[in-house]
């Protein structure tokens, strides 16, 4: 799994565990197994399945399970926006879009529905149709994690270049949980990018001492620090990424990035 598809997966259970039940409950039946419970309930058993298999990766099943809970329930959103995802992962944006639509035709206000819809358009580059959407994440008075939104939504704008606007979102979202891991990287890379690499250094000494660690950061934390001119510590952020991440497009990077400065 990607670390796009990583990104979302927490977002998605949240979606789960919050309910998004469109059919009656009618009650237990005399068939066995799965059949026994309610359509809803059934539908809420397999699309647990099938972000479980999207964890590990294995999005044929998921899709498989998906697609069951959507038979016992065709208007069950937390199904639908997971297979709108899986599609986007596997280069499929136009079933993504069909999906991402499909779920707002069925919940329309939901917040966590249209923040995954609003992601999906930034990636996509629609910066201005992401904003609005966002926006309309955040007026739904039951969303349970507006601070999400307004993490995705800093990281869009920074995305496109909107700087004053990506530190609004950012530090909006730390208003609410001023430990976010994802708000607390961004603003470091913002600052970063803008030149200030004092601020971007406090930004990701913040989000270091959350206990995340993630390859975007130690690069990060190698290019702050050779800014800086603190080679001892640029270089332990390096020796970290090459420790544990040899193989990512960060660890590339790096190596790259120090044979032309050599």
């Amino acid at each position: 799994m990607s670390r796009t598809a990583g990104l979302l997966v927490a977002m998605l259970v949240g979606l789960v565990l919050t309910g998004c039940a469109t059919s009656p409950d009618t009650g237990p039946t005399t068939r066995a197994g799965m059949d026994r419970v309610s359509p809803v309930r059934a539908a809420e058993v397999n699309t647990r399945l099938g972000i479980g298999y999207l964890e590990r990766g294995e999005l044929q099943i998921a899709m498989e399970k998906l697609n069951t809970a959507l038979r016992h329930d065709s208007a069950h959103v937390p199904a639908i926006v997971t297979l709108a995802m899986i599609y986007e992962e596997i280069g499929n944006t136009s079933q993504a879009e069909r999906h991402y639509r499909q779920a707002l035709r069925h919940a329309p206000n939901d917040g966590a529905t249209l923040n995954s819809y609003a992601v999906f358009r930034c990636r996509r580059g629609d910066y201005a149709d992401a904003e609005d959407v966002f926006e309309r994440a955040l007026l739904d008075p039951f969303y349970a994690t507006p601070e999400v939104a307004k993490l995705n939504a800093g990281a869009c704008a920074r995305r496109s270049g909107e700087y004053e606007r990506a530190e609004h979102h950012l530090r909006s979202a730390l208003d609410i949980d001023p430990e976010l891991p994802g708000a607390l990287y961004h603003l470091a890379q913002l600052y970063y990018q803008q030149d200030d690499a004092f601020r971007a250094r406090a930004f990701l000494q913040r989000f270091e001492a959350t206990g995340t660690t993630e390859p975007g950061a130690l690069l990060l934390g190698f290019r702050v620090e050779s800014s800086l001119g603190n080679v001892s510590e640029a270089r332990h952020y390096s020796s970290i990424l090459e420790e544990r991440y040899p193989d990512s497009r960060e660890a590339r990077e790096l190596r790259t990035q120090v044979q032309d400065d050599d």
